[in-house]
């Protein structure tokens, strides 16, 4: 590439980390162009963007998205809802798993385990903490998780700082070495839709939209697919 390609910039959740390795060198090939991704928990994307940074596209939740159309940030003609993510839980691989099939047998696994990892700022842990609340075990579980400010929260189980780790089934996919045993309880299980909007004064606002149609075609699908990502058909 040369010192005149064209380089778009993208603000993105680590939940869709492993899908944009393996699709933005396809795309840097088909349009010439380079892709610089930044990652970050989704709150953290938000709250920069909220403080004033800004790049071409994100890559975050749909309620954020949504939110920063509302104040102007992001422009509502140039969004695209790409995957439906639910939440999975992991433990150490060749360790006795605990039954997580109901409601109660999950409140009791979270009661006995000595550690549950979760993450702080992330779509998952924000609505784990939530959870927990609505249970009635927080103050006990929390007492002694692990609170991943950002990042991955299947790495706390073969550090043995967690005995259970509860994120987005995509994020657990990046932790090699784990063993997702099971998703949340049905009733309990929270579906979260990850969105690609551009920003209103994007400069490769043209090539934004041709990343947002990357990231749609069967190429994306089939990778989302593989990585633990549900494709999401438009909106109505």
């Amino acid at each position: 590439m040369t010192n005149n390609t064209p380089t778009l910039q993208i603000l993105s959740t680590i939940a869709v980390r492993k899908v944009l390795e393996v699709i933005v060198p396809e795309f840097e090939i088909w349009h010439g162009a380079k892709v610089e991704v930044s990652w970050g928990a989704t709150l953290e994307q938000r709250d920069r963007i909220l403080a004033g940074a800004r790049a071409d596209a994100a890559i975050i939740t749909a309620d954020a998205i949504d939110e920063l159309e509302g104040k102007g940030i992001l422009t509502p003609d140039a969004r695209a809802d790409l995957v439906a993510s639910d939440i999975s839980i992991a433990a150490r691989p060749g360790e006795p798993v605990p039954d997580v099939s109901t409601v109660e047998s999950f409140k009791a696994a979270l009661l006995q385990c000595r550690a549950v990892a979760y993450s702080q700022r992330g779509a998952s842990g924000v609505y784990f903490a939530g959870l927990l609340e609505r249970l009635g075990i927080a103050e006990q579980v929390n007492a002694r998780a692990v609170v991943v400010p950002q990042g991955l929260t299947g790495p706390r189980l073969l550090t043995r700082e967690a005995d259970l780790a509860v994120q987005q089934t995509s994020e657990l996919m990046q932790a090699e070495g784990i063993n997702i045993f099971a998703k949340l309880p049905a009733d309990v299980q929270q579906m979260t839709v990850f969105s690609i909007g551009t920003f209103k004064d994007a400069p490769q606002r043209k090539l934004a939209e041709y990343f947002i149609a990357f990231l749609l075609s069967p190429l994306g699908a089939d990778t989302f697919r593989a990585n633990g990502l549900a494709p999401v058909g438009p909106r109505q």
